[in-house]
């Protein structure tokens, strides 16, 4: 049974931990010491990680708010730990940075052109 839930006007449940700056901090503290593990673990799987580290940096892309200064760096990492042993082919390497071009053109994600200046193709000669 799926009961619909309202709260009241006056409750105090809204706020409870949404907008409080300490839970805040350790989600924030929670979610570094995470992605600092996942790294780790990526840096151990030597060949593989190209493609862990790629499909990282999509989700990150997609998901991900790259305003964010330390989230716009990790998906910089994860572009260049993914293209670090000639995981991704350049086509889809230049496909993908012309998607993020033509995405940071639009009003809203301006933020977008920061990071993709970062991004390098690397060469394979």
């Amino acid at each position: 049974m799926i009961q619909d839930y309202t709260w009241e006007e006056n409750s105090d449940a809204k706020t409870l931990y949404g907008g409080d700056p300490k839970f805040l901090l350790e989600i924030n503290k929670l979610s570094e010491t995470l992605i600092g593990q996942v790294l780790d673990h990526l840096k151990a799987l030597g060949r593989d990680e190209g493609a862990l580290a790629f499909s990282l940096f999509a989700v990150l892309l997609a998901h991900g708010d790259l305003r964010n200064n330390k989230l716009s760096q990790l998906a910089v990492n994860l572009w260049n730990l993914s293209h670090k042993h000639g995981y991704c082919e350049t086509r889809v390497s230049v496909r993908t940075l012309e998607s993020i071009k033509q995405q940071a053109q639009q009003a809203d994600m301006s933020h977008l052109s920061d990071t993709v200046q970062r991004l390098v193709l690397q060469s394979r000669t």
